[in-house]
């Protein structure tokens, strides 16, 4: 059996379509059983939250292999501890692709939950993914359908923005083929792209033009403080940005391709196919 956790999420709800085709038993870990409802009624729910511990015993009984999606080293933490009472054999972690680099604090903050896998004894598969190309749509679809605008510190700074699709494709074949036990996948799409460069790709998908403004960083830090964002994650998150318009993030992987055998989706192709999330008074879908 499957455990997914973070069955909601980007990669989630691309994953699960996947495993679904092996016809092996699915599980996935959700507080809220009502946002997963619509899927696959053969799909097992299960009710938890990686913060309570207690929860996750039942969710265990008869895993096998793990997607792991958390947000600190304490929810890992508790998850090794139930998949090594329950003889879970593997963990295939979502990662980033920072923790290659510790220079970032991202990247150390996930690192040492890597290293905590490690240690456990368990096989483990990490999945060090660049930026999401869904993060187009988290970061800009509300500014895009109000104003027909994009406000965001890039800088002139390039990213190889990654498809979920084809994140959870490789996080497919992990969990379901022999030859990927402790192995590091760091994955990229193929162009590098800066910030404004992506707003008018998305642009050309919606056939209208759309104004890209690089705001001040720290116009974005007040923002995500006056927003609520914990104090350490936002500084974290400067540093990242930082670190972006330092042109530091231009990297861009071949593994998508040695793993799947295939190129990795384009952003204006991911954008055709998702035109409708930067659409006003459409049906989002993701």
């Amino acid at each position: 059996m499957f455990l997914i956790t973070g069955a909601t999420g980007h990669i989630g709800r691309e994953l699960i379509p996947n495993l679904l085709l092996t016809g092996q038993p699915i599980r996935v870990l959700v507080r809220d059983a009502r946002k997963v409802a619509h899927l696959d009624p053969q799909i097992e729910r299960c009710v938890g939250d990686l913060d309570k511990p207690e929860t996750l015993i039942s969710a265990m009984k008869g895993v096998e292999r793990i997607f792991l999606v958390t947000f600190d080293i304490r929810q890992d933490i508790s998850v090794l501890e139930a998949a090594k009472r329950a003889g879970v054999h593997h963990i295939v972690k979502l990662s980033t692709l920072e923790a290659s680099d510790r220079t970032l604090q991202i990247g150390r903050w996930h690192r040492e939950c890597e290293e905590r896998i490690e240690a456990s004894g368990l096989n483990w598969t990490f999945i060090r993914p660049g930026m999401f190309m869904s993060n187009a749509v988290d970061w800009w679809a509300d500014t895009i359908k109000q104003q027909g605008a994009v406000y965001f510190p890039g800088g002139k700074g390039k990213v190889a923005p990654v498809s979920p699709e084809d994140i959870a494709a490789v996080a497919a074949m992990a969990l379901t083929q022999p030859g990927h036990h402790s192995q590091i996948y760091e994955l990229t799409g193929s162009e590098l792209l800066s910030m404004g460069e992506m707003v008018q790709i998305i642009a050309k998908a919606l056939g209208k033009p759309l104004q890209y403004t690089d705001i001040p960083p720290i116009a974005a830090k007040l923002w995500m403080l006056k927003s609520g964002m914990d104090k350490p994650l936002v500084n974290a998150l400067m540093e990242m940005l930082a670190s972006l318009r330092k042109n530091k993030g231009a990297v861009v992987t071949q593994t998508i391709e040695q793993i799947l055998g295939r190129p990795p989706i384009p952003f204006e192709g991911w954008c055709q196919s998702h035109v409708d999330a930067f659409q006003l008074n459409s049906f989002v879908r993701r």
